[in-house]
């Protein structure tokens, strides 16, 4: 009988101190049930499956076909948030943290990442914390209306701002970029080909194809 606490535990993108934290319980003592290395009391089932998102039966379940099958490791590969202005640069994996992505996203491993939201332009569907998975948007395929999506804009010191929000093209064919926000500072639609003055480029860079929520 295997111990599935671990699979659903990188489900939900969380390292082994913060499910410690979020449990009350010690790493060292989580990471034995996790390996199976130490039996589990029963009074502290119920406060397991709660947190990590499963039933009693699925932590011990030995039915390896009941269990859907798990996506691949990604890399969070930044905040997303606007107005927030950065170098062009990139985190090497190792400072990244990992979450586990979708099983059925058929896109190559190299187009597959994640970003975490931060801040407001985005809260009434994606709150600050939550981790998007992503699949790098190419061009030359057609988005389709209130698809979220990955918006990159280069200034003309070469800073880079990326944020979230929800694409829609009108009957005009003009491409709009609309916040999900309950903030009135984040509530203007942006028109996608129009360009600040000290903006050099402005393009969408990913689509997203799953969410992950904090408690």
């Amino acid at each position: 009988m295997r111990i599935r606490l671990r699979q659903f535990r990188d489900r939900l993108g969380l390292t082994l101190e913060e499910m410690a934290e979020r449990t009350g319980s010690s790493t060292s003592q989580l990471s034995r049930w996790e390996a199976g290395k130490s039996n589990i009391p029963s009074e502290r089932l119920p406060m397991l499956a709660q947190h990590y998102e499963c039933r009693i039966g699925d932590i011990f379940d030995d039915d390896d076909s009941s269990f859907a099958p798990l996506g691949p490791t990604l890399y969070v590969r930044g905040p997303v948030e606007a107005g927030l202005w950065h170098p062009v640069d990139e985190q090497p994996d190792e400072d990244c943290q990992t979450f586990t992505g979708r099983a059925d996203v058929t896109a190559p491993m190299r187009d597959r990442f994640g970003v975490r939201v931060q801040g407001e332009s985005m809260n009434d569907a994606y709150p600050s914390g939550t981790i998007l998975e992503c699949v790098s948007f190419l061009g030359g395929a057609e988005i389709a209306n209130g698809r979220r999506v990955i918006v990159e804009r280069i200034n003309i010191a070469g800073e880079r701002e990326v944020t979230v929000k929800e694409y829609h093209r009108d009957d005009q064919g003009v491409e709009w970029l609309v916040p999900r926000s309950s903030n009135p500072n984040f509530q203007t639609p942006i028109r996608a080909d129009q360009q600040d003055d000290d903006i050099v480029q402005v393009r969408v860079v990913g689509i997203v194809v799953g969410s992950y929520r904090p408690e």
